[in-house]
């Protein structure tokens, strides 16, 4: 499933005096600094693992339904929270609203909480779409709530990347192209499990 963010969370996981904290800054010389290094930790983790850390509203895209009844679309940016609504395109080309009394949606609760289901309910099938891209469209909500519903060991990851990239923020020559020094990046902790 692509998805494209709809309305961002208004705060970080961290806060500035989190940050210094564990930095051991005392002056507020380089709070811009700090401030930039706690959104690019947040939005490095989301992007490397795919999660969402605070709660946001994204919209999803498919070209069209699955297409048996018993397979379910995974919700991308775990961990879910709702489904707003799903709206497709039908044969006829007349955007239409699926009604949420004809599916289910799976949230996964919890620090580990993986990718959210939808699927039709019983005895009801996937609507029809027209063939077009991005015929479907989901809105739902997605994160794990707001700064304290973050677990710890990713607050700690995001504090490590932080301090790393505090103390190593010159560029290198790699080649002939200039880079940030090689840091601490989210990948591996993309199947982590945070129970």
């Amino acid at each position: 499933m692509r998805s494209t963010l709809i309305t961002g969370p208004i705060d970080e996981p961290l806060t500035l005096a989190e940050a210094k904290a564990h930095l051991r800054v005392t002056f507020g010389d380089e709070d811009d600094l700090i401030t930039r290094l706690i959104k690019g930790a947040r939005e490095g983790f989301e992007r490397d693992t795919g999660r969402q850390l605070l709660t946001a509203t994204w919209r999803g895209f498919l070209d069209c339904f699955p297409r048996f009844h018993h397979e379910a679309i995974e919700i991308a940016r775990p961990p879910l929270v709702t489904v707003a609504e799903v709206n497709y395109v039908d044969p006829s080309g007349v955007l239409q609203t699926w009604p949420a009394a004809e599916y289910t949606v799976e949230t996964f609760s919890g620090p580990s909480a993986q990718r959210g289901m939808l699927f039709p309910k019983s005895e009801q099938e996937y609507p029809q779409t027209r063939r077009i891209p991005n015929a479907v469209t989901i809105d739902f909500d997605a994160g794990y709530g707001v700064a304290a519903d973050v677990p710890e060991e990713i607050r700690e990851a995001l504090l490590a990347w932080i301090g790393h990239h505090y103390e190593h923020r010159e560029l290198v020559i790699v080649g002939q192209t200039p880079a940030l020094v090689p840091g601490l990046g989210f990948e591996s902790w993309k199947d982590m499990d945070f129970g």
